[in-house]
């Protein structure tokens, strides 16, 4: 598994060193089968599919690291054009318009990814009664959707209006801590980057 995982990221990162790469590809293959096997519920027969478990794409491991991996990148870009960390995104709201947060026209928007996000304790709280894993394989699987469908339609790096680009900074900021913190009680690491 990390041998293949490895191999997928010195192809996609061909700047990385063979350490970084051996480094990434296991915390992948850790990813991938963790979450593999954690995603179908304790009474199912599961047969183990290598491919399906390192794909980049759909329900997977990697899959979800890439997501907070995609949030990380967000900041990083936003320190490096306009010399805005997450604390100093964070700062600025109390002066921010709040036009943002009022429009609320469908499931993939600001609010609903915060409030997607701050169902974690919940789920935990759910998992731990049931002992069924596989609650928090599919809602961490379904946040990082609504996260791609997010980014994908609203966008934060090219919003010329400061007000909107810090509240939807501010919810991928949320994002993130939420996502880390779930992937973390699997076991998941978060590589720095895919």
């Amino acid at each position: 598994m990390t041998d293949k995982a490895t191999a997928e990221v010195t192809k996609r990162n061909p700047e990385f060193s063979q350490e970084d790469c051996r480094r990434v590809g296991a915390q992948i293959a850790v990813a991938a089968i963790r979450y593999f096997m954690l995603k179908f519920s304790r009474g199912k027969l599961i047969v183990f599919d290598i491919e399906e478990a390192l794909s980049f794409d759909g329900e997977t491991g990697p899959y979800l690291q890439y997501a907070v991996v995609r949030a990380n990148n967000i900041f990083n870009k936003l320190q490096e054009r306009e010399g805005l960390s997450e604390a100093a995104v964070l700062g600025a709201l109390d002066a921010s318009s709040t036009e943002e947060l009022s429009s609320d026209e469908d499931a993939h928007t600001l609010w609903a990814v915060v409030f997607e996000a701050s169902r974690l304790d919940d789920i935990v709280e759910q998992v731990v009664r049931s002992l069924e894993f596989s609650i928090l394989a599919k809602y961490v699987f379904g946040l990082a959707q609504m996260f791609n469908a997010f980014y994908h339609r609203y966008p934060i790096l090219n919003e010329e209006q400061a007000d909107r680009k810090r509240w939807r900074a501010a919810g991928v900021a949320y994002f993130r801590a939420q996502l880390t913190r779930a992937l973390d009680l699997m076991g998941v690491e978060v590589p720095a980057r895919m």
